[in-house]
């Protein structure tokens, strides 16, 4: 990977392209050193730092969204489980009903 052109906004912060974040961060996320990328790239470790830990935020609150679903899937389920149990014990009911009616006829 080769360094990214930067872009300085009027603050002078440096802009980097989604892509190159990313990759940074995947370099991170495998353990390469954070002194190394800095230095190879030119970007302070703080910002280095502030991307890794956004972006565990990000993964935090997506996983939280998906667990929301998932909850709410199950939820659903368990309603339509309780209703079809219901149904199934009211016509076990009915035909044990009719097995005593038909018996005791014969």
């Amino acid at each position: 990977m080769q360094k990214m052109e930067v872009k300085k906004t009027k603050k002078s912060h440096a802009h980097y392209e989604p892509d190159f974040k990313e990759e940074i961060l995947r370099m991170l996320n495998t353990g390469k050193n954070v002194d190394e990328i800095s230095k190879t790239f030119g970007i302070g470790r703080n910002v280095l730092y502030t991307w890794k830990s956004k972006s565990q935020m990000k993964t935090k609150t997506k996983t939280s969204e998906e667990q929301t679903t998932y909850s709410l899937r199950l939820i659903s389920e368990n309603e339509l489980l309780k209703k079809e149990h219901a149904r199934l014990q009211s016509e076990r009911d009915i035909l044990k009903k009719a097995l005593v009616l038909f018996s005791t006829s014969s």
